[in-house]
């Protein structure tokens, strides 16, 4: 078993760690929070970690895929362009939102931006482009951008026997295509920690499923000869889907306002809220959104064209919120 990441793949340092521990038990008992999210000062959270291992075994022009909005590709188009790569990316329709809007802007600048209605033709169109461009997969979850979480894993072990915290019980992360759960539960396995990597499911069934994880899971292993550690899929969060607020998970983000946490809806709000309804712990909530301000993204990015994006979301074109969904 090779213990260390650095030893099957090159790794190009885009954030500051270790990442901190806070104690959340104001937000609920025996609750930990491990915070991804200020790990960058200009684009944060879980994709900095899965970008490290990703661009050094790129091509210079790169091709990713994913949601309009998506704080993946932003992170690509952010760290990619900084670093002397060309950015890609095909998007597809999602439920509007002041955060998604923002997001999908603040990369008009950054990256080549591609569209379609209809999520299969852009996929379709996805891999057209990866003929001339290293593809990245939506989220950037292969098994080498895996590797970002299993040196994250070996980082808490550190943390946890410097004192910081004890050794959770259970891992909440969000779960839209699985390579942070792949890497931490391989990571802990190799740390020889017992923590079960509760994946919080943020996405249908028929967009990742159970086999497609353990797919994940399995093959980033191979790359350093290791076992999986537990892990396991939270259903209970998802809502009316992709996308879509709950109830719970906009009580999760009241909650942890008094601790300065930002948190957005469609991931991290989730996660949240299915640790705390679990109750008991030691438990340990992984925040892997971005913290640092959008501002300055998007001060430098092109004037927002309304029409531009009405195909998307009648709300991206008329600037409109819609109803939260319960």
């Amino acid at each position: 078993m090779i213990r260390d990441p650095l030893k099957v793949a090159s790794r190009l340092e885009l954030g500051q760690w270790p990442s901190p521990i806070m104690d959340a038990s104001a937000v609920r008992d025996g609750l930990w929070i491990k915070n991804d999210g200020v790990c960058h000062p200009v684009y944060a959270g879980n994709k900095v970690r899965k970008l490290e291992f990703i661009l050094p075994q790129s091509e210079q022009k790169i091709v990713t895929f994913g949601a309009a909005g998506s704080h993946h590709v932003l992170a690509t188009a952010v760290h990619g362009q900084a670093h002397g790569y060309d950015v890609a990316a095909v998007l597809f329709p999602r439920p509007w939102s002041v955060h998604s809007q923002d997001v999908l802007h603040a990369a008009t600048g950054l990256a080549d931006l591609r569209f379609d209605e209809d999520r299969d033709r852009a996929a379709r169109l996805y891999d057209e482009l990866s003929r001339s461009r290293t593809p990245v997969p939506a989220g950037g979850s292969t098994p080498h951008g895996a590797l970002g979480y299993v040196e994250a894993a070996l980082e808490l072990s550190r943390q946890i026997e410097a004192g910081l915290l004890p050794a959770p019980r259970r891992i909440y992360v969000p779960v839209g295509t699985a390579g942070t759960l792949a890497g931490l539960a391989v990571g802990l396995s190799i740390a020889g920690l017992a923590s079960v990597v509760v994946g919080v499911r943020v996405v249908p069934e028929e967009w990742l499923t159970l086999k497609e994880v353990d797919a994940l899971c399995r093959a980033t292993a191979d790359l350093l000869g290791a076992e999986v550690g537990e892990w396991s899929l939270d259903d209970g969060q998802l809502g009316d889907g992709y996308g879509y607020s709950t109830k719970a998970a906009t009580e999760s983000m009241e909650r942890c306002s008094s601790l300065g946490l930002k948190l957005e809806d469609c991931y991290t709000a989730k996660a949240l809220a299915a640790a705390i309804a679990a109750g008991g712990g030691p438990d340990l909530y992984w925040q892997t959104g971005n913290q640092a301000s959008l501002a300055p993204l998007i001060a430098k990015a092109p004037p927002w064209q309304p029409s531009a994006w009405k195909w998307l979301d009648p709300a991206f074109h008329e600037g409109l919120v819609p109803k939260s969904m319960s």
